[in-house]
C-alpha cells in the first residue's frame, strides 16, 4: 500500500461510528498511527501478511444454492486493501451478489458464509435492511464461519437464520468511535499548524485541534443515535425487545449462549455440516437431473472449509 493510500484508510477509522469489535479497530489503529506520524520504523503489532490485494470474486452457484462469503473489514463501497489486512468485503458489492442471485431463478437458497469483526455504521443498516426484505422472497442464511461481530452480525441478524457451531462468536451490538489528537505530537517535534476557519463545527475531528467540550458533545450525540438504530435494527429483525438488545452491553457470546439469548438459531457441529444440511434439504426438493449438482457443490465446499 503507498503512503498516499492512508489518508483515506484513516478517514474510515477515525472520527466516524464504527460497528466493529475493539479487537478490529485497534488493530487498524496500531498499524495506521506510526504511519500517520512518519515513524514507520517503529514496531506495529499488526502483522503484514504479505498477501497482495484481495481479489472478491462472485459467489459460489450451482442449480439451487449460493454462498457467498462475508469475510474480513466491511466497507461502504468496493475497494482494496494490501498486506495491511487480509481480506475486506463491500456493502456494495454484498449487495449486488445478493441481488444477482434473487434475480436468478435456478437459485433457491442463499448462504451468506461469515466470518468479519465488522466494520464502518455507514451503509451498513441500509445493507441489512436490503436483506431483511429480500429474505422473505428467498431464504438467506447466515453461517457463522467462526465470528459476527458488530456489522457483522447486523447483517446476520437481516437474515432468515443464523446458524452456528459452540466456539461461533456473536455479538458486539455497540459502537466505537476514536478521534486522533496530534498536538502533543506536533509539540514533540517543534510543528506550529495554524488553521484559520469559519463555522464552529468546520474543524471538529481535525488531529491538529484539541478536542473541545462542543465537540466531546456532538460526537456523543451521534454515537448515541447510531447506537440507537443499531440496537433498533437488531431488536426488529431477531424479534427481541430495544431493552434485551441493550442487556447485550455491547459483549459477545458463542454457541448454546448466543441462542439463548436469541442472537442465533441453531447450533451445528461446523460450518461444513450447516452447508451439508442445507445442500441436504434442497436435495429433497429438487429434481433428480438435478441432484448430482448439488452434491457436487457440497464436496466443494467440504474442500474450501478445510484448506
Amino acid at each position: 500500500m503507498s503512503q498516499l493510500n492512508y489518508p483515506h484508510i484513516a478517514q474510515m477509522a477515525f472520527n466516524t461510528p464504527l460497528l466493529a469489535s475493539s479487537q478490529l479497530v485497534e488493530m487498524v489503529t496500531q498499524y495506521l498511527y506510526p504511519r500517520i506520524t512518519g515513524r514507520t520504523g517503529e514496531q506495529s503489532n499488526l502483522t503484514a501478511k504479505g498477501v497482495g490485494e484481495v481479489q472478491l470474486g462472485n459467489p459460489e452457484v450451482d442449480g439451487s444454492m449460493a454462498i457467498i462469503s462475508v469475510h474480513g473489514i466491511l466497507i461502504p463501497r468496493r475497494g482494496t486493501l494490501t498486506n495491511a489486512c487480509e481480506e475486506i468485503m463491500s456493502f456494495e458489492l454484498l449487495r449486488n451478489q445478493i441481488a444477482a442471485c434473487m434475480a436468478n431463478e435456478q437459485i433457491k437458497e442463499i448462504v451468506l458464509d461469515i466470518n468479519s469483526g465488522g466494520g464502518t455504521a455507514q451503509a451498513a443498516f441500509e445493507c441489512a435492511e436490503y436483506i431483511y426484505q429480500a429474505q422473505k422472497t428467498k431464504p438467506i442464511r447466515a453461517v457463522i464461519n467462526y465470528n459476527a461481530y458488530s456489522a457483522a452480525y447486523l447483517i446476520a441478524a437481516a437474515c432468515t437464520e443464523i446458524q452456528l457451531s459452540s466456539t461461533a462468536g456473536v455479538g458486539s451490538i455497540g459502537v466505537y468511535q476514536k478521534r486522533l489528537d496530534l498536538t502533543a505530537h506536533y509539540e514533540q517535534e517543534g510543528i506550529s499548524i495554524h488553521t484559520f476557519f469559519r463555522g464552529s463545527k468546520k474543524v471538529l475531528f481535525h488531529p491538529d485541534i484539541k478536542m473541545t467540550e462542543e465537540e466531546m458533545q456532538h460526537t456523543e450525540t451521534e454515537i448515541e443515535e447510531t447506537y440507537q438504530q443499531f440496537v433498533s435494527a437488531v431488536a426488529k429483525y431477531r424479534g427481541l425487545t430495544n431493552a434485551e438488545v441493550e442487556a447485550t452491553e455491547a459483549d459477545t457470546f458463542q454457541g448454546a449462549k448466543a441462542i439463548k439469548l436469541k442472537l442465533a438459531d441453531t447450533l451445528t457441529t461446523d460450518p461444513q455440516m450447516a452447508i451439508n444440511n442445507i445442500a441436504k434439504r434442497l436435495i429433497q426438493k429438487t429434481p433428480e437431473k438435478k441432484m448430482n449438482s448439488v452434491a457436487l457443490q457440497s464436496a466443494a465446499l467440504k474442500h474450501q472449509f478445510q484448506h
